[in-house]
């Protein structure tokens, strides 16, 4: 491996691995760079090794043998060098990994992800509306899967520190779900470096690389140790003393840069080592001319720029080219493709920082003048201007954010829109209040909830104009309620109110605010909404935001509070969305359709409009709301008794968190509970729930309450009495200081409740909740709350010892749930009904009601349901001759012929495996047969069945 143009010994700047002598000085991890990248052609799966360390250990050097490896071996090179410079220019990265192969690819890329990636790179003016992260993201993915089938690819990307966000989300997005084929992906990425004196005091470099680390199962990384004594003095010329050696080796702590530059810069091995940062720019000054010295810097200070471009840049000088030309043939800028770069950041970073402030001012001047990209001309812009403010530079950063964000790369454009509220001059109050609400609903778009809120609490609402508070404050409340709690919320909602005066479109925003289901009032957020309602109407169709609001609102109030579901509420509100833009898919009359139908028990009208929900979401490319809505989807499956469903629908769910770092949400866990549970894994119900829903007075109301559903659940299903009532009667407080007096807002624990107070001797209070349900039940038609009512009915008569009137009871339970959806519900009642059947002596009807009861809980898949029908199925059985098999033997006949172990069967019938080892020998001795094999033969007969 030799140095990078060996060819010059006066090139003391290059950060070599390379020996004097030929040899490798990091042969090791020469080797593996080497191998990695040679190795893509047999890979079946995707890989990726990062070369990492501080600045000057080599990585550079490293990388680009693990490139030069690739093409020896013939694959295809998609590579991108992003600078220091462009960490701000949106796709500047995904440009250089794409641009070439995008012309053959495009065709594999559908329409509107094409459209959208076009535009990213700007190969397409945008639209009306900017393309989504998710689209841009959908394009990379069909790009890469396209390359990948036509042969190996590497991807390599050096100085990855440096990476625009858009860039890297993108790519993020896309590596987490190509799956197969010979793709591997090489990184060099810089770490904090104490022995980097021009960095020093500079923000460490960025560690959200890594995040393309965690999209690929496996990924290695190369974490470049210091040079040792032995390497470093293979490093340096043999004209180089023992004593320089040593003092070179310990002053440079191991990096071969800085080993290099000291050695230069020592007189002889009594001299001592110069301050590092200093020598670097005197010996650029002394090397090169000053005009190379400018021509270096402003190539530095561009960087992304071509020789034409920085020839207009240092138009200023005497002779532009030749400048340029002395820098190129000093070999401290070289040439990459179309774009000329420095030879090493350290060298670039040093005839940038040896310039004058005003000469440095001006060279950013001239660059931003030179840029017609909106986004690099404020990048320079600000950067000349120094600190704000500057009415200009702000106007130039609002030009900037509208720019990257009509490209999809809104974490550029919040940080932009940032940059323009400092610039903004003080004596321009509405321009700081619209430029902070822009700032803050752009830092809110890139996910940046904290920093959004910075933006947003700052501003004094009661003294802004109607229309900036209709975009500030509902944001602002949304934020505070998910990072601090809806209890932080309602002051502000209050002073809000306060405020508001006479005028009716205001008044019509804050109380529609103040009827949000999540932070609004419980006691006054009905009322609100009416009156919200009202104040918009009156208002006319500039308050037909806060109408929609406090519509969807009222929906939710009427039904928490046991009213039923207004569908005209939505279809009224559904009649205003075409008219409102942008309308969050959160906030939409469908979602809320989807929502609440659940709670009403109209399963099919809540999963149909839960899936068009899903559906928009993906359109729109809104990963959040993809993690949101199947949760709610899935919960309605689960009451449906479809967990293979809702397992489906949280695992797609999951694909769309993956790399997101959302915070845990109690109706996010809610179903993931709910499916362990079925799945008969309490313990692990439990573990979500004393991990993220804590049963602690400080903790929030919906948390502590979901937490409390999720024990009384489990108590239920271990048969512990006075664990359902204590954590269910913890429950229902939290749903009355909510306000939620509807029983399936409650998930339906006031009938579980109800069971546990039967079962300990407390049939009064189970009574009370009886007769609240079959009176809710009547009002609104829905015959799941009559039939649990009937139920609790059987059970507290049959508790008295009345089994006639009981059974009656239990028979009404099973009509009741039989024609609700709720099939978990009618299994239940079938089982109490064959309880009681048996307590009457009736054992053919006991017998009957428990094996619809079994069918029923085999087909959902619940577990623990399963299990306690089929203890209760061998109390009832027919009278049996000496070979026929019992309930709990033909169960476990089925399992072990079907290929389960006597462990599996173990687990699945909730019994010991050396239970499940008695049944066997029964089995074996009843059926004539000696293996598994036979037995499964055996079982094929229909007389066996």
């Amino acid at each position: 491996m030799a140095r990078v143009c060996a060819t010059s010994p006066d090139l003391w700047w290059d950060v070599c691995v390379a020996a004097v002598d030929g040899g490798i000085v990091r042969s090791a991890e020469w080797r593996r760079i080497r191998e990695f990248s040679a190795g893509v052609p047999a890979r079946d799966e995707p890989a990726m090794l990062a070369v990492a360390g501080e600045a000057g250990a080599g990585k550079s050097t490293l990388w680009r043998a693990g490139v030069a490896a690739a093409v020896d071996a013939g694959q295809r090179l998609l590579r991108s060098e992003p600078s220091a410079s462009e960490t701000d220019l949106s796709f500047a990265g995904l440009s250089d990994l794409l641009a070439d192969v995008l012309p053959e690819v495009a065709a594999d890329i559908p329409g509107p992800p094409r459209e959208a990636l076009e535009v990213a790179l700007l190969l397409r003016a945008p639209g009306d509306e900017p393309p989504t992260a998710r689209a841009v993201g959908l394009a990379v993915l069909a790009a890469l899967r396209a390359c990948v089938s036509a042969g190996p690819v590497l991807l390599a990307i050096d100085d990855v520190h440096w990476l625009d966000e858009a860039s890297l989300d993108a790519l993020t997005f896309a590596l987490r779900r190509v799956r197969e084929g010979p793709l591997s992906v090489l990184l060099a990425a810089r770490t904090d470096a104490p022995a980097d004196p021009l960095t020093a005091g500079e923000p460490a470099p960025s560690s959200r690389w890594r995040e393309l680390l965690a999209a690929l199962p496996g990924a290695g990384v190369i974490d470049l140790a210091p040079l040792d004594l032995w390497q470093i003095q293979n490093l340096l010329p043999r004209t180089a003393t023992a004593a320089q050696v040593r003092l070179v080796a310990r002053e440079s702590r191991g990096n071969p840069f800085w080993a290099m530059e000291m050695l230069a810069s020592m007189g002889s091995a009594a001299a001592p080592v110069p301050p590092l940062a200093r020598t670097l720019t005197e010996r650029l000054s002394r090397s090169l001319t000053a005009a190379a010295v400018e021509a270096l810097a402003t190539v530095a200070a561009a960087g992304r720029i071509g020789v034409t471009e920085a020839l207009a840049v240092l138009g200023h000088l005497d002779d532009p080219a030749a400048a340029l030309d002395a820098a190129i043939l000093a070999g401290v800028v070289t040439e990459t493709g179309d774009r000329i770069v420095p030879a090493h950041p350290l060298i670039g970073a040093a005839a940038v920082e040896s310039l004058p402030p005003g000469r440095r001012g001006r060279l950013y001047q001239r660059l931003a003048t030179a840029s017609s990209n909106p986004e690099r001309h404020a990048h320079f812009a600000a950067l000349a201007a120094g600190p704000g403010p500057d009415a200009a530079v702000a106007d130039a950063l609002d030009a900037a954010a509208a720019s990257a964000h009509a490209r999809a790369a809104n974490a550029a454009a919040a940080q932009f829109a940032a940059q323009a509220v400092l610039f903004t001059p003080e004596s321009d109050p509405a321009a700081v209040v619209r430029r902070r609400i822009r700032a803050g609903e752009l830092m809110f778009l890139a996910g940046d909830i904290e920093r959004s809120l910075e933006h947003l609490e700052v501003l004094d609402n009661n003294r802004l104009a109607t229309a900036d508070l209709e975009r500030a404050l509902p944001l602002e409340l949304d934020m505070v309620e998910v990072v601090r709690g809806a209890a932080a919320a309602a002051p502000i909602i209050s002073r809000a109110i306060e405020a508001a005066g006479d005028d009716p479109r205001r008044r019509a925003l804050v109380l529609a605010l103040a009827s949000d289901p999540a932070y609004g009032a419980p006691a006054g957020r009905r009322a609100a909404a009416i009156e919200a309602i009202r104040c918009a109407e009156l208002a006319g169709e500039v308050a037909a935001p806060a109408l929609h609001r406090a519509l969807t609102n009222l929906v939710a109030a009427k039904v928490t509070g046991g009213e039923g579901l207004d569908t005209g509420l939505l279809g009224r509100a559904a009649c205003l969305e075409p008219g409102l833009s942008p309308l969050r898919l959160h906030d939409t009359a469908d979602l809320h359709l989807g929502l609440w139908s659940r709670f009403v028990d109209d399963v099919d009208t809540a999963r149909s409009a839960l899936q068009r929900c899903i559906a928009r979401a993906r359109d729109a490319g809104d990963d959040f709301a993809l993690w949101i809505f199947p949760a709610y989807l899935a919960a309605t499956e689960e009451l449906a008794g479809d967990y293979a469903a809702a397992a489906a629908v949280l695992q797609a769910a999951d694909a769309s968190a993956a790399g997101h770092d959302w915070p845990p949400n109690p109706w996010i866990l809610e179903p993931r509970c709910e499916l362990l549970i079925a799945a008969g894994d309490l313990d692990g119900a439990l573990g979500i729930a004393d991990e993220s829903l804590p049963d602690r007075e400080d903790a929030p109301a919906p948390a502590r309450y979901m937490g409390a559903c999720v024990r009384g659940k489990v108590g239920a299903w271990r048969c512990d009495p006075p664990a359902v009532v204590r954590h269910f009667e913890l429950a229902g407080r939290c749903a009355d200081l909510e306000g939620w007096t509807d029983p399936g807002v409650r998930d339906r624990l006031d009938a579980m409740l109800a069971e546990a107070y039967v079962a300990m001797g407390r049939t009064g209070d189970a009574m009370r909740i009886s007769a609240w349900l079959r009176q809710v039940g009547e009002r609104l038609g829905r015959p799941g709350l009559t039939g649990n009512a009937d139920r609790i009915d059987a059970l507290v008569q049959a508790e008295a010892g009345d089994l006639d009137a009981a059974a009656e009871s239990a028979r009404a339970a099973v009509a009741g749930h039989g024609s609700s959806p709720l099939r978990v519900e009618l299994a239940r009642s079938m089982l109490a009904l064959g309880r009681i059947e048996r307590r009457r002596k009736a054992r053919k009807q006991a017998r009957d009601a428990l094996s619809r009861a079994r069918k029923l809980a085999a087909e959902i898949g619940h577990k623990p349901l399963l299990a306690e029908i089929e203890r209760e199925l061998p109390r009832v059985a027919a009278a049996r001759s000496g070979t026929e098999l019992t309930a709990t033997e033909q169960r476990v006949a089925d399992l072990i012929a079907g290929g389960a172990t006597n462990r599996d069967a173990a687990a699945a019938l909730f019994v010991s495996v050396r239970t499940v080892e008695t049944h066997v020998a029964s089995i074996y001795r009843k059926l004539g047969v000696r293996t598994r094999a036979e037995l499964a033969h055996k079982l094929s007969a229909p007389s066996v069945r």
